[in-house]
């Protein structure tokens, strides 16, 4: 009985140790890259959406004609400066792939220093 009762004891406080230490806040940030893609995913607390929308159009600089602020999308986005990525935004949430072969070394380096920033961004409040 006693060897039962140290078993769920240690368990138990397994349990909590290791669901305290994984969510940080809730926010978890994803950066890959490959020879042909640069990715990066976030999941954060949905009342920083706005936060990072703002940043997004603040560091792409797209004209003008568009705002990630209050938007959902899920599809390919052009800029005006060439960049061509796919994009899926919905509150607390982004995920962003590059194609290395449809965009320049510029525009590549851009968005992994976006990306960069955009962790570090999050991982700061």
């Amino acid at each position: 009985m006693k060897k039962l009762f140290n078993l769920v004891l240690i368990t138990v406080i397994s349990v909590g140790i290791f669901s305290s230490c994984g969510h940080r806040g809730d926010i978890s940030i994803k950066h890959s890259e490959t020879n042909d893609f640069y990715k990066f995913s976030a999941h954060f607390p949905k009342d920083r959406t706005k936060e990072v929308q703002r940043y997004l159009d603040s560091k792409l600089e797209n004209g003008g004609d568009f705002s990630f602020e209050n938007s959902r999308i899920d599809g390919t986005i052009a800029l005006d400066n060439k960049m061509n990525f796919y994009i899926k935004m919905y509150p607390g949430n982004l995920k962003i792939e590059l194609d290395k072969s449809k965009n320049s070394y510029e525009n590549y380096a851009r968005m992994k220093k976006m990306g960069e920033e955009m962790g570090k961004m999050l991982g700061s409040n």
